[in-house]
């Protein structure tokens, strides 16, 4: 009875739209108890101490999933710090659906900026050259590229699903305001169009530490997990009655 009662559920939620993983509480366990990234986030605070806390503030997983430009001309990537050992082999960039564009490669360095653009059409603009990539839209995900031939690294994506360990490998943090510097350039304002996103690239997880490749990315905005239907709401509250009226058996 209790297992044709849980395919069930999972069957309407399905039907219904309605993702658990819109649900998942934010990451979390990372090594050395987050003090590595934090670190980072610090060493960019002007005073010293960043308004963000690693451990709490990050965007819960599935919210992190797919990202859109909100600023009118493009989205402007500044490369934090690559504190990672493939870092002469690392790849980042942006990827919709089997389509990938590059956005940094290994010879990038801490301050290097790279301006994201994407035109009506899907074109898809790096520092105002075409690509020759077309995305479906301005909607996309974030990847980690794979040094080849190494199985210890593998491409990993802000959309976990996809990750063939299974591992969150990117987290990603909101600005709050603080004022920030990233050599070479001057102070400014982290503001809330502003995402850093932290990334370890080791495939099953490594050492969880997030600061194999950290970006701040501007001028966008994760896109919104489907709210559940009242249908699917309905089912959970039958979920819980039904949990209650087992316990009492």
């Amino acid at each position: 009875m209790k297992k044709s009662f849980s395919v069930g559920v999972a069957l309407f939620l399905a039907l219904a739209g309605f993702s658990p993983l819109a649900m998942a509480t934010p990451l979390g366990g990372y090594g050395n108890g987050g003090a590595q990234l934090q670190a980072v986030l610090d060493g960019i605070t002007v005073g010293g101490t960043s308004s963000v806390n690693v451990n709490t503030d990050d965007i819960p997983e599935g919210n992190d999933a797919m990202w859109s430009i909100g600023g009118a001309g493009g989205s402007v990537a500044t490369l934090v710090v690559e504190l990672a050992g493939f870092a002469g082999t690392n790849t980042f960039g942006i990827y919709n659906g089997a389509n990938q564009v590059e956005i940094f490669n290994g010879a990038a360095g801490s301050g290097d900026q790279r301006l994201i653009s994407i035109l009506a059409d899907g074109s898809v603009y790096v520092n105002f050259i075409d690509t020759g990539v077309d995305f479906a839209g301005n909607k996309f995900g974030f990847y980690l590229g794979d040094a080849p031939g190494n199985p210890n690294h593998q491409t990993h994506y802000s959309d976990t699903s996809l990750n063939t360990d299974g591992v969150d490998h990117m987290v990603a943090f909101q600005g709050q305001g603080d004022s920030i510097q990233i050599p070479p350039f001057a102070a400014g304002v982290w503001t809330s169009n502003e995402f850093i996103l932290a990334w370890e690239d080791r495939n099953g997880g490594g050492d969880r530490n997030y600061t194999d490749f950290v970006v701040l990315v501007e001028s966008i905005a994760p896109c919104e997990v489907p709210e559940p239907t009242s249908a699917s709401l309905l089912l959970l509250g039958l979920m819980g009655v039904a949990q209650s009226v087992r316990r009492r058996v």
